[in-house]
């Protein structure tokens, strides 16, 4: 399993992670930590809940996007610009 995963840095420390081609297909494919490493533990987790929710719900994952279709815009308007945006893949 192998998706696109979108890392905001904020100010604060914090880095959260969004799932694009998961959320636009309506999984609840977003998380966090306080690390780069707490946060990509937190993003495999995700993917194994979705995989789980995918196989009790016989709904099947999307495809992955392309890297040029992925969208980084968080759709949280009440949080500040992120200091930095990093896309990677997140294997399981």
């Amino acid at each position: 399993m192998n998706y696109i995963a979108v890392f905001y840095y904020e100010e604060t420390g914090r880095i959260h992670v969004r799932f694009p081609s998961l959320i636009e297909a309506g999984f609840p494919a977003s998380t966090g930590g306080n690390s780069k490493r707490e946060a990509l533990a937190a993003a495999k987790d995700v993917l194994v809940i979705m995989k789980d929710i995918s196989e009790k719900d016989k709904k099947p994952l999307p495809n992955e996007l392309k890297l040029e279709e992925v969208n980084v815009n968080r759709e949280f308007e009440d949080l500040a610009e992120p200091l930095r945006i990093e896309i990677e893949h997140v294997v399981l």
